[in-house]
């Protein structure tokens, strides 16, 4: 069964009973019964409850019971649609939102390209538009917006309070969120949560893998295009560490000459940008392709080997702008300088999702609020 929501939540049963709706749509109050080892007058409450607040439906369909004995059964249908959260994607100068429902379907999408930055107080009616064009179409299929997440950039340090972003001249600021996101809550008067763009896309991507029915509990994802960062899922649950700098690989470096300045992005950010590579490679040139894959792919593995020696997983994804240059090569001969440089050979693969730091951000903020929906 796919953990959905926290362990501490408040009431355990309901948990477990929206956890086996979230797999199984149609159930009767018996079958939930069975499939957990609560009581049947336990499973009635949750299944009444859940139906006061809009996630069950009557189907109006019966079930006969076990052998064709005993009282017809009554079927309850999951109200996929009943609630839903809004993810925002800000990378570079595009923005990208979806609505997502409660098994992380993409109800609609919106995308815009603009100049101003998320730390910009001009950034305010952007936002408004966007969350008035997906609360309108929330309203199409009579779903309750229950908050946003907003997937950015930037090096987020929650002990600081802080959100590190590229600025001008490939030059980076720290920034207070905490301002920032307590004007775009009165704007919208939703909770907001705001995450780091890798972070997100791991959490869609594992949830991706998860609906393919792989067994797995950790991830490593590593992103490299207009920057460079990485995502940890250990034992299924988004590591962040203690400032929620957990995965900034900007900052690995393979230099012991290196020293980098207060304004400048990190030695591996430097090295794996998209625009540096541009800047150096020619890609017309059959030599240049070559030497550019290359120098990629053993910078990817030398990563990758350094994350999965220490923290023992198996599964990693690479994605970005940097390996869609050429994702195969990329991938087939990063797997290759792995195996060289460890005894390990962990399952590699890019990621094909689209929109996932959209949908990460969306999915974050729908396990925190769902928590409060049936918990109430």
């Amino acid at each position: 069964m796919k953990s959905f929501l926290p362990n501490d939540i408040k009431d355990e049963n309901r948990k477990i009973v929206f956890d086996i709706l979230l797999q199984y749509p149609e159930l009767a109050k018996v079958e939930i019964t069975e499939k957990t080892a609560m009581s049947f007058v336990t499973v009635s409450k949750i299944v009444t409850f859940f139906e006061q607040i809009g996630l069950l439906t009557v189907t109006g369909e019966s079930r006969e019971g076990s052998g064709g004995l005993g009282r017809k059964r009554t079927v309850y249908r999951f109200n996929e649609n009943s609630y839903t959260t809004i993810g925002i994607q800000i990378i570079g100068n595009t923005i990208t939102a979806v609505l997502i429902n409660l098994h992380g379907k993409i109800i609609d999408s919106y995308s815009i390209e603009t100049d101003i930055p998320f730390y910009s107080q001009q950034f305010t009616s952007i936002f408004i538009e966007i969350v008035e064009h997906l609360k309108s179409k929330a309203k199409e299929t009579n779903s309750v917006v229950l908050g946003i997440g907003i997937g950015v950039d930037g090096a987020i340090n929650t002990r600081k309070k802080t959100i590190r972003m590229r600025t001008h001249h490939n030059k980076e600021n720290d920034f207070k969120y905490e301002t920032i996101i307590e004007t775009l809550k009165s704007e919208v008067n939703l909770p907001i949560l705001l995450e780091n763009d890798v972070n997100a896309a791991t959490v869609a991507e594992f949830r991706n893998l998860e609906n393919s029915d792989q067994a797995l509990t950790s991830l490593v994802h590593v992103a490299a295009g207009d920057g460079v960062g990485g995502g940890l899922i250990i034992n299924k649950e988004l590591h962040r560490g203690v400032n929620a700098s957990a995965g900034e690989l900007e900052y690995m470096c393979f230099d012991s000459e290196y020293k980098r300045t207060p304004s400048s992005v990190g030695w591996l950010e430097s090295k794996l940008a998209i625009k540096y590579l541009l800047s150096t490679y020619d890609l017309n040139s059959t030599n240049d392709v070559e030497a550019c894959i290359d120098y990629v792919s053993k910078n990817l593995a030398l990563t990758i080997t350094n994350m999965i020696s220490i923290l023992d997983i198996d599964q990693v994804i690479i994605s970005g702008k940097t390996v869609a240059l050429f994702p195969e090569r990329i991938l087939d001969r990063t797997k290759s300088y792995v195996e060289q440089y460890t005894e390990w050979t962990p399952q590699i693969s890019v990621s094909k999702l689209h929109q996932s730091t959209a949908m990460g951000a969306a999915i974050l903020i729908l396990q925190q609020e769902m928590i409060n929906v049936i918990s109430e």
